[in-house]
């Protein structure tokens, strides 16, 4: 399969193409294409243009959670694809709102004043209604392609979650992250897995895909792993935790793994040493195969 990274915080070798705070990514498989996410805005269309990446050729739109940062482009893909639906997890339209001081009490973030708004546009997500397809179990797009939605907790989730919150009945909760799902496509009897920011762990993520298609190696796995600060390159975890992360990440997939957006330079940089040649960044304009 071939994947094009439409967006991501990083500009890549490509001149002319736009970077921003956000992840698209472009899938074409045998049996179908697929766009994993629209990054903040309207910029993965102006560069998918750029590169001749048709987006009317994409067959479904997967959206891996609810947070603007993978769903600001939804408008611009509704009007540059007339046929695709996108596949989203029930309670992905939300209010969700990012803690500029994680840990303080409902109260003061009710003022408004600690708090921004990161949820989906519910403007966009009613004018496109009929367009969304919201899931809440597993379903298959096509032979081998699968969007699976009950993830496992069996390993922590993201530490950098704590600044993230939901409002509910007035009042801020910590984000439990239901609403987020992944990607798992199946070729030559391996699988490749697809996570937005991974909030719920890759591991736990690694462990949905286990359950659903015992035996089957994964082979690859591409996307955020949150193990950043909140729009900083900075970790959100020990560097210890970290390392013990690509350990495990080695042991569990057999080749390549990609990341970027929310893994931060600082951990892909422990990470790196720890995997070598078998991790590679995701930057935006970059092609290639997994």
């Amino acid at each position: 399969m071939n994947i094009t990274i439409l967006v991501e915080n990083s500009p890549g070798p490509l001149a002319g193409l736009e970077a921003e705070f956000g992840l698209s990514l472009f899938i074409k498989t045998r049996q179908t294409t697929i766009l994993m996410d629209t990054g903040a805005s309207g910029r993965f269309a102006i560069n998918a243009a750029a590169m001749g990446i048709d987006l009317e050729s994409v067959d479904w739109l997967v959206l891996s959670h609810g947070h603007y940062d993978h769903g600001g482009g939804l408008e611009t893909f509704f009007q540059r694809n007339r046929r695709a639906k996108a596949i989203v997890k029930r309670g992905a339209n939300q209010p969700f709102y990012g803690s500029l001081m994680p840990g303080l009490p409902d109260l003061l973030h009710r003022s408004g004043l600690l708090t921004r708004y990161i949820g989906l546009d519910p403007k966009v997500l009613g004018r496109f209604s009929e367009r969304i397809q919201w899931i809440d179990a597993p379903i298959s797009l096509a032979a081998g392609v699968h969007v699976l939605t009950t993830i496992p907790r069996a390993y922590p989730l993201a530490k950098g979650n704590r600044n993230l919150l939901v409002r509910r009945d007035g009042h801020f909760v910590p984000d439990d992250f239901g609403h987020e799902l992944l990607l798992l496509l199946e070729e030559d009897a391996q699988a490749v897995v697809f996570s937005g920011c991974a909030h719920s762990g890759v591991l736990n993520m690694l462990d949905a895909v286990h359950s659903f298609k015992p035996g089957c190696p994964i082979r690859s796995v591409v996307g955020g792993f949150h193990l950043n600060l909140p729009r900083s390159e900075k970790m959100s975890v020990s560097e210890n935790e970290v390392r013990k992360l690509a350990v495990e990440l080695g042991q569990r997939v057999s080749g390549t793994i990609h990341t970027g957006h929310c893994t931060g330079s600082e951990a892909f940089d422990v990470m790196k040493a720890e995997l070598g040649p078998r991790l590679h960044a995701l930057r935006t304009g970059v092609q290639f195969e997994a």
